[in-house]
């Protein structure tokens, strides 16, 4: 067996052993790419779970020890719409933000405002989501992404958005940012859950109603940027009153 046909196995072990790929691993292909002076990797494929997206290639960059590897996954959507059906349903979300209601949210073509002006703009092309803008708080980047990554039709995003680092880290903006997104859904706003965020890994505590809410508070988790894995510890109470 060649060296690259080891690495190919390895990478799929990975894969197959990993909870949130495990049968979907089948939807994931490792092409290598023949560069010099080194052997490069492309992960490509479309997986219906935003964890297994979120981890295929970070699996694959640990595995082959190396971060020559390119992310090319994508999510299949709940739905398929036109691009244009797709931005403007997207700019209308970010619009309805409560977050982001000091955040102007431009149409394609328009011209950006003033540089004093927090704004955000989104193109989309075959489902990928394209952000760019400018805002004062990586939570609020973090955010638009979030939101992206619920639109229904979306395949990817692309986040481009720039903010003002300051003293908000990591962690805290996708602690912010995944709390806002379980606030405002409306299948979880009444729920008791707290998020914790530590070196990319979100760790969930509290009490929701029944398992559908447990993993529906764990895939929002995955659509903040920047996370690595999610400790679910979420209880089951039964129907709150």
């Amino acid at each position: 067996m060649t060296h690259q046909s080891e690495q190919l196995d390895a990478v799929r072990k990975a894969w197959r052993d990993d909870p949130d790929i495990g049968e979907l691993t089948d939807r994931l292909h490792l092409i290598p790419k023949e560069t010099e002076p080194a052997c490069q990797w492309r992960v490509v494929g479309e997986v219906p779970s935003i964890a297994a997206r979120r981890k295929a290639t970070r699996l694959a960059r640990e595995t082959l020890a190396t971060a020559e590897v390119e992310d090319d996954v994508s999510l299949e959507p709940a739905i398929r719409e036109s691009d244009d059906a797709l931005a403007a349903e997207l700019r209308n979300t970010l619009r309805a933000e409560p977050m982001l209601s000091e955040v102007r949210v431009i149409d394609s073509g328009e011209r950006p405002p003033a540089l004093e002006q927090p704004w955000i703009g989104a193109i989309t092309h075959a489902g990928v989501v394209h952000l760019g803008g400018w805002v004062p708080e990586r939570s609020l980047a973090a955010l638009a992404e979030g939101v992206a990554w619920e639109t229904h039709a979306c395949r990817d995003v692309r986040n481009l958005i720039r903010y003002d680092p300051l003293n908000e880290s990591p962690d805290q903006a996708v602690a912010e940012a995944v709390t806002t997104l379980m606030r405002e859904h409306p299948h979880l706003a009444d729920q008791p859950i707290h998020v914790e965020v530590r070196l990319g890994e979100a760790a969930l505590g509290g009490t929701v109603s029944d398992d559908k809410k447990r993993q529906l508070a764990e895939s929002l988790c995955w659509f903040a940027p920047h996370v690595r894995a999610v400790d679910n510890q979420l209880e089951i109470s039964g129907e709150l009153t």
